[in-house]
């Protein structure tokens, strides 16, 4: 199994782990909508944070499945002050990845058509990381409430 988010993001500022899923989306016909019902039932009280999650946790979906052969699964933890994701996907090229994606251009001809995924994930999660694991990788984003510590 691939770490869990508290391994990777070595930063106790989340408080305790509250709630930890894992949910198999391989072979799944829609991972990205699977992966929002459990994000939606674990943080319903999370209001803006949740759809906040629900759109990284697309976007991360989309690019396993898009540029990594698929989707194997994706981790939900929930801590007191915040939650993190962690998809995993079978392809260990973890270079691929950009540190700090961007869109930035506002000329409509100099706007990527794809790209964006990356960027919307940088934007909305505290921080994110990808490490390679044993089978393949996994790509962490980690979104924190406001006000916590």
């Amino acid at each position: 199994m691939p770490p869990t988010t508290a391994e990777l993001v070595h930063d106790r500022s989340l408080g305790d782990l509250l709630q930890h899923r894992d949910v198999v989306l391989e072979g799944r016909e829609a991972p990205q909508r699977t992966a929002r019902m459990e994000l939606a039932d674990m943080l319903n009280s999370d209001g803006a944070r949740a759809d906040d999650a629900m759109l990284v946790a697309s976007e991360l979906i989309a690019n396993a499945i898009q540029h990594a052969g698929g989707v194997v699964l994706i981790r939900i933890e929930v801590y007191e002050f915040g939650s993190a994701l962690g998809v995993v996907d079978r392809d260990s090229d973890t270079g691929a990845l950009p540190t700090s994606p961007s869109n930035s251009s506002t000329k409509l001809a100099d706007v990527a058509m794809n790209g964006r995924g990356l960027f919307l994930v940088h934007t909305l999660a505290s921080t994110w990381s990808v490490k390679q694991t044993k089978d393949g990788k996994i790509v962490v984003a980690v979104l924190t409430r406001a006000g916590s510590r």
